[in-house]
């Protein structure tokens, strides 16, 4: 299928949902249907316009976001950090080379507090710290396993196994401190694999 086709499928399905929305309950299900058909709208289009300069693209992506945005109640929030953190991973993968973490770590942050606030929204009695937690830990291990010439770096372990251990540390799953001292010697022993990795290339 061509990328017009695709596109021109996906506003047929955005015009189809504000019907939807105008003429049917409004419910969270509906706005997650929304902000998915309007990210995967916001991608294709940046790789439709693949040709054009950089402004065009933002501009673009920025004005498919603010529709994405106005039609939502609980989820306009999540949807603006959702749509900032897909332009900085649409600019990470429209580069063929020197790609680095500079784009990766503010995409994964901007989609993590995108679904902290998500999760807000959605579970107000839940601990949405916890979702942030675990993607800052995401976040980095991702880039320590990624290779060198996508943006991935050995340097990352040590941000990642801080973040897994604050994020067990904000939990507390045994309930007590008798799991640190097996939680160090993990971390030492992922480090230690790290080092001699890194020695060998």
């Amino acid at each position: 299928m061509k990328r017009e086709q695709q596109v021109g499928l996906a506003l047929l399905a955005v015009g189809a949902l504000v019907l939807l929305g105008d003429r049917g309950p409004e419910s969270l299900f509906m706005e997650f249907v929304w902000l998915a058909v309007l990210a995967w709208l916001a991608l294709a289009t940046w790789r439709l316009l693949a040709r054009q300069p950089l402004a065009v693209r933002l501009a673009v992506h920025g004005v498919i976001g603010i529709v994405a945005a106005s039609f939502l109640e609980r989820l306009a929030g999540p949807t603006v950090l959702t749509f900032i953190g897909l332009a900085f991973f649409a600019v990470y993968r429209s580069r063929a080379a020197g790609r680095s973490a500079a784009m990766l770590i503010p995409g994964c942050i901007m989609l993590t507090l995108a679904a902290t606030a998500g999760v807000d929204a959605v579970f107000p009695r839940w601990d949405e710290g916890v979702v942030f937690l675990l993607g800052m830990t995401a976040t980095f291990t991702l880039i320590y396993l990624l290779p060198g010439d996508r943006g991935g770096g050995r340097w990352a372990l040590w941000p990642a196994l801080v973040w897994g251990f604050i994020t067990l540390a904000a939990n507390d799953p045994g309930g007590g401190a008798r799991w640190i001292v097996p939680l160090l010697l993990i971390g030492a022993g992922v480090a230690a694999l790290g080092w001699s990795r890194r020695k060998r290339e």
